[in-house]
């Protein structure tokens, strides 16, 4: 688990056929933390996530990250929240809140609907009137499948068996280009901290 952001925490593994890094996020808020599609931390890191405390909510992007949240959740006692059209798409995990596009959750975290890669993908949009570190950085957006970061560096889309329609994906991305912002931060792949925006805009414009 390290600090890649100022307050903004990540940890993750890989698998042998998603051979990319698979991170979690922790962003420390005035009032709390949140979590965002968390792995299983490392044994050396259940302590660094104890003094993250309190643990406002674990934020789910999409129905295949699910990832280690229950254990989560019963540990901080935090609820969990995704889209609203993602809740009925989880196999084990109880959802205990949705959001749509729209809601801003504390510290400036303002929903972004994605559809495509499953119907209630979500991403996260710190909106910089509201985040200071956003500010600061020109803008930052969290995704969690709508977009992979591999090899580092470069982006892409998840892989075709779990991609439900990519036309619709492509036009969901094209709303994030109307958003300031230079910083990708990415559940699936390298992030991007620099030049996120026009990293974004050459990669759909290759894709059309």
């Amino acid at each position: 688990m390290r600090e890649i952001l100022k307050g903004i925490y990540t940890w993750g593994g890989a698998y042998p056929d998603m051979p990319w890094d698979l991170n979690g996020y922790a962003i420390r808020l005035e009032d709390g933390t949140t979590l965002v599609d968390p792995p299983s931390p490392g044994f050396g890191d259940w302590s660094k996530l104890d003094a993250l405390k309190p643990i406002q909510m674990i934020v789910v992007t999409n129905r295949d990250h699910d990832r280690e949240v229950l254990q989560l959740r019963e540990r901080y006692q935090a609820p969990v929240l995704a889209g609203a059209k993602e809740s009925g798409g989880f196999t084990s995990l109880k959802v205990d809140a949705t959001v749509v596009e729209g809601d801003c959750l504390p510290g400036g975290l303002c929903v972004i609907d994605l559809p495509g890669k499953s119907p209630g993908e979500i991403g996260l949009y710190f909106d910089p009137l509201q985040n200071e570190l956003s500010k600061e950085l020109g803008g930052i957006v969290l995704l969690g499948d709508a977009i992979i970061g591999h090899p580092p560096g470069d982006l892409r889309f998840v892989p075709a068996h779990k991609l439900d329609n990519a036309a619709q994906l492509k036009e969901s991305l094209h709303k994030l280009l109307a958003l300031e912002f230079e910083v990708l931060l990415l559940c699936d792949g390298r992030s991007i901290l620099e030049g996120a925006h026009q990293k974004l805009e050459q990669f759909l414009a290759a894709s059309e």
